[in-house]
């Protein structure tokens, strides 16, 4: 009995081995050719790491593959074919946050993870200052973290990066490089590798760029040069990093965490495993609750932000992560069964009467559809129903081709019939005035009250603004 469970145990141990090595490529976009590197178990993380300017070789391969074996799954981007990509861009800035973003829906969709895992952002020298840029730019809950290895802030692009949300940057005196400056807006933690002997980067100058910046650290390497070449002088710090990355509290729980009044309050949470963030206000009124779905990139800084000057004005806000909820496919009646689970769980909580039922972009679509499948005890208490910058159609499914507005969606769900049929609930839509969006108009034609605000489709950020008009149109 012991020589052939011994036998299979071998067998096993071979399979384990020879699927941890698994390595295939894709072309994808302004990628090119991109190499996959696969774990030997359903991948616990995903990796965008990108190389120097010398390609996907030698010390970035062995790099991947060390991320690979502790359940990453790793795609190793040429940071060569991405530069001569941007470089082809005509935009008078570069926004790479969105391609990584696209690459990571897209695997992840590719390959049918259970649930949305966020990216982390790998870069090796040029690859090291780009992801600083990408994680910078990039809104709030967007990557899971950035690990850069011989890091410095400047890099030779053909246009800046766009500033995004947290970045900026100058052109140096050779008239070819940006220098990106120092931010204290990151949201999610960067942590450089730097060695003491690299002449590239020099590391004084690394640790003074980064001391002090919040969510920012320096990890040193005593015995290290910019190659990196002997992996036992940096394995170990470089395994510690990833791991760290990976257990920092996401965005929500980071702002859950930092908010008081939700600490003081002790909420009872809804059971289940609904994506929700608690936004309460310190006002005693008689306010509505909201209820507000996400856009398909999840909950972001837009929405929290939203959500907190909401909740300043006096109405408390539960938030739903449409990029989460929506990764499966769902029904408009299972979506509505939820959320009602959720808004008499919370209206009870908070002591409230009535509700709004609000949504961005792609929850902005959806929010027609399940305020008219909630059941009649529930829909007597809506107080308004508020689309942000709703699409022609709605699906429910995060698709990539939504991510990548190309200006059509494809779903199967008509919004404006359904905005149509709800028209009892006084439903309301507010678009940004620089949005490029055929539906504004369909929906005045149809007599559904259409508000234009000053910008695109995040409103310029004027949360105060959009408040106020979300404000007046319940009151009214």
């Amino acid at each position: 009995m012991k020589k052939p469970l011994a036998l299979f145990l071998v067998f096993l141990l071979a399979c384990q081995i020879a699927h941890a090595g698994t390595i295939d490529s894709i072309v994808y976009g302004s990628f090119g050719k991109i190499i996959l590197y696969h774990p030997s178990i359903q991948p616990t993380s995903v990796a965008l790491f990108v190389s120097g300017d010398g390609g996907w070789e030698s010390g970035v391969i062995e790099m991947a593959k060390n991320i690979a074996a502790q359940g990453a799954l790793v795609l190793g981007i040429d940071a060569r074919n991405y530069k001569k990509s941007l470089n082809r861009q005509t935009e008078g800035c570069l926004y790479p946050a969105a391609d990584f973003e696209n690459l990571s829906l897209m695997i992840q969709k590719k390959y049918q993870f259970p649930q949305y895992l966020k990216p982390v952002l790998v870069g090796y020298s040029y690859g090291a200052t780009l992801i600083y840029g990408i994680l910078a730019q990039a809104p709030a809950n967007t990557f899971k973290g950035a690990l850069a290895l011989g890091f410095c802030p400047d890099i030779e692009i053909a246009k800046p990066l766009c500033k995004g949300t947290a970045l900026s940057s100058h052109l140096t005196a050779d008239k070819k490089t940006y220098w990106l400056e120092k931010t204290s807006r990151l949201t999610a933690p960067f942590i450089a590798l730097n060695g003491l002997k690299d002449l590239n980067c020099p590391y004084a100058s690394t640790k003074q760029f980064l001391e002090k910046m919040p969510m920012a650290e320096l990890v040193t390497l005593p015995k290290v040069g910019h190659g990196f070449s002997v992996n036992t002088n940096w394995l170990p710090q470089f395994n510690i990093a990833y791991k760290q990355i990976l257990r920092t509290q996401s965005f929500t729980e980071q702002k859950s965490a930092q908010n008081a009044l939700l600490q003081t309050q002790k909420t009872a949470l809804l059971p289940g495993s609904l994506p929700l963030t608690l936004i309460p206000s310190a006002q005693k009124n008689d306010m509505p609750l909201v209820f507000f779905i996400s856009g398909d990139g999840g909950w972001t800084s837009f929405d929290q932000s939203l959500a907190e000057n909401l909740a300043k004005s006096g109405m408390p806000v539960v938030g739903m992560d449409a990029q989460k909820y929506f990764w499966k496919e769902k029904s408009p009646g299972q979506s509505a069964a939820d959320v009602s689970k959720a808004i008499v769980h919370y209206m009870q909580q908070w002591s409230k009467r009535e509700f709004v039922l609000m949504g961005f972009s792609f929850g902005a679509s959806v929010v027609p559809f399940i305020a008219d499948r909630l059941s009649s005890d529930i829909q007597k208490n809506i107080k308004g129903v508020i689309s942000l910058s709703p699409d022609e159609n709605a699906d429910f499914e995060i698709h990539i081709t939504d991510m990548l507005n190309l200006g059509q969606n494809n779903g199967q769900y008509n919004v404006l019939a359904e905005m149509i049929k709800i028209k009892d609930l006084k439903p309301a839509c507010i678009f940004g005035g620089r949005e490029d969006s055929q539906v504004k108009d369909k929906l005045k034609k149809e007599g559904i009250k259409t508000i234009i605000l000053p910008g695109g489709h995040h409103y310029n950020d004027d949360y105060a603004a959009l408040t106020t008009v979300i404000l007046s149109n319940i009151r009214n």
